[in-house]
């Protein structure tokens, strides 16, 4: 791809400027509703650029100098430009709890903390009981203030509840910046190429139809040299790996497929198993018949060798990644959090990966649940203001910049005449040039060229860049690294082209697929919700207890060396002695408060 002329990119840089921020109107709003309920037809509480400047002291775990980064970011020094208003990092360090309880003691905390990592729910939770923070519910009423935040709320709801602490509370944002393509981590899938190679299944449109069907898929897959390199050896039917690439550690991405057995779960260290059922019953899968019969075919394809052969071992992620990066395909069914398609950078070269299609849920009985992870709802605690801070609308406004659709491209993408420093390297030797990194089409859509890598070498360049070598665009992202906050994009537009995606992203693959599907996903999943003090005491004990029970269990029960008839009862018994049942009544209480 030729780049464009840097005259070109200059004036498109500038159109993009003027059109941001003209007016000093809140970006991205719709004016064609006048019933007074939309952002646009209200005068904003706060109006940019301020006549006065004003500063805000931003709480950022890590050690680095934020504040040279931040100052040298393109993006920064439009928005300081532009609105008037200017941050103080506070380095926090690794500790940022006990930094923080520091300066509260000394009377100079932040005005704001940046970034899920930085506090956890419990921190927010307690900081808010003691009257640290500043209750947010009053300034999400007003419509005008983020009307971008607004935007994001409108298209998930669920956020809103997701939010709201013990108390009735909203003492922190949660960031809404991701898809279903990429909330939806574990698609079965199939290369299709292999599909077509099996009597029955040439048209490439027919699926097994049963856990039976799909069994003789999986026999043939072992049985034929699939890929045709001649070894009919090295075809692994059914790719299966424990989530933490441990033995003790079963896991194995159960909960993906077991969606297909009526659970919308997700396994992990804060949500392990957790199930909902249709009455709003909070339970945990291993205590089900559908975990349990799900189980039995996972047994049985263990025990005929169609999964993995390191399906229990402890596998490095090198190894994991050669699996699915070689240039000769070596899986037929897929059933993982990961999305290996020729569109992702380690794979870009290995144009079969074009073949990996979403497998149409079998009959096992059970109604499907596909789930889609809460992280479509966002991160909690993603922006904290403290109940210090005396101008809280204004730092909103601010923040609320980010958050529009130009906003989170030049956040994601950067600014038409920055550098982004490569592989974090200290000494600057290599970096890539972009050009331009997006503009609006005449059809008002946002466009992105693909991505042109230039690596250089700073020895080459005019001196002159050298002052250029710290213009990282990514400062808001990989710099501070807090789980994309100052991003903002709606499920929508990844679809309807607004947000640039390539079409054979899985974002808009697996998106576009849920959208055509509706009737196979379970939304009323577990949300991770904000506990008491009391409740998170009790579930960070009782949560390792229960998780290490079913670790050793399901390995036993794959492997045959236990009865998923016989030693069922014994199983339920242990689950219980580890606290199975008190956790379960927590987590009801959580789930009928975010009901």
């Amino acid at each position: 791809m030729k780049k464009l002329s840097k005259l070109l990119v200059l004036l498109l840089s500038l159109v993009m400027i003027v059109s941001l921020f003209a007016g000093c109107k809140p970006a991205d709003t719709d004016p064609s509703d006048d019933d007074g309920s939309n952002p646009s037809q209200n005068a904003p509480s706060v109006v940019f650029p301020l006549e006065q400047p004003v500063t805000f002291k931003m709480g950022v775990r890590g050690e680095k100098d934020y504040q040279e980064l931040m100052e040298k970011c393109e993006w920064y020094k439009y928005l300081c430009e532009k609105t008037n208003v200017f941050i103080e990092c506070v380095v926090l360090g690794s500790d940022a709890v006990g930094k923080l309880n520091t300066l509260i003691t000394n009377g100079t905390p932040p005005d704001v903390v940046l970034g899920p990592i930085t506090l956890s729910s419990s921190d927010v939770v307690d900081l808010g009981s003691q009257g640290r923070l500043l209750s947010l519910n009053k300034y999400l009423e007003d419509k005008t203030l983020m009307p971008n935040y607004q935007r994001l709320l409108e298209a998930v709801p669920e956020a809103l509840k997701k939010m709201t602490a013990p108390d009735g509370n909203i003492w922190s944002l949660a960031s809404i910046n991701n898809s279903p393509g990429t909330a939806w981590e574990s698609a079965l899938t199939v290369n299709i190429e292999w599909l077509k190679q099996v009597p029955g299944y040439e048209d490439g449109k027919t699926f097994p139809k049963n856990p039976e069907e799909f069994t003789e898929v999986l026999r043939y897959f072992k049985a034929h040299d699939m890929n045709g390199n001649g070894d009919a050896t090295d075809e692994i039917p059914f790719l299966m790996v424990s989530s933490s690439r441990s033995p003790a550690d079963a896991q194995a991405n159960l909960q993906g497929l077991m969606q297909l057995w009526g659970i919308g779960t997700k396994d992990g260290d804060n949500d392990y198993y957790v199930h909902i059922d249709d009455n709003d019953v909070v339970t945990i899968a291993p205590t089900t018949e559908n975990y349990r019969d799900c189980l039995r075919w996972v047994q049985k394809w263990y025990d005929e060798g169609l999964l993995w052969e390191n399906f229990f071992a402890s596998v490095k992620n090198a190894e994991f990644s050669g699996i699915h990066g070689n240039e000769v395909a070596k899986w037929g069914f897929y059933n993982g959090s990961g999305w290996h398609y020729n569109g992702d950078l380690p794979n870009r070269n290995q144009p079969w990966r074009d073949a990996q299609t979403i497998v149409e849920p079998f009959d096992t009985g059970y109604e499907p649940h596909l789930f889609i992870n809460p992280a479509v709802t966002g991160n909690l605690n993603a922006f904290t203001v403290f109940s210090t801070c005396k101008n809280p609308e204004i730092l909103l406004a601010w923040y609320d910049q980010f958050l529009s659709v130009e906003g989170t491209l030049a956040v994601t993408y950067g600014m038409s005449n920055e550098w982004e420093r490569y592989e974090d390297a200290e000494d600057y030797r290599a970096y890539y040039e972009q050009y331009p990194t997006w503009y609006k089409d005449e059809n008002g859509k946002y466009t992105f060229p693909q991505l042109e890598l230039d690596y250089k070498d700073l020895k080459e360049f005019n001196a002159d860049l050298n002052d250029k070598k710290l213009a990282d665009h990514t400062v808001w992202g990989t710099v501070f690294n807090l789980n994309a906050v100052c991003k903002g994009v709606t499920p929508e537009e990844y679809l309807d082209g607004s947000w640039p995606a390539a079409e054979s992203s899985s974002i808009r693959f697996k998106g576009q697929w849920i959208e055509d599907h509706p009737e196979y996903f379970d939304y009323n999943v577990w949300p991770r919700p904000y506990s008491t003090a009391e409740e998170a005491e009790e579930l960070v004990t009782l949560w390792p207890s229960v998780k290490r029970v079913i670790g050793d269990w399901e390995v036993q029960f794959i492997k045959g060396e236990k009865s998923l008839d016989a030693d069922w009862e014994e199983y339920q018994q242990d689950l219980k002695d580890a606290g199975s049942e008190q956790m379960i009544e927590i987590l009801q209480a959580m789930w009928d408060r975010v009901k």
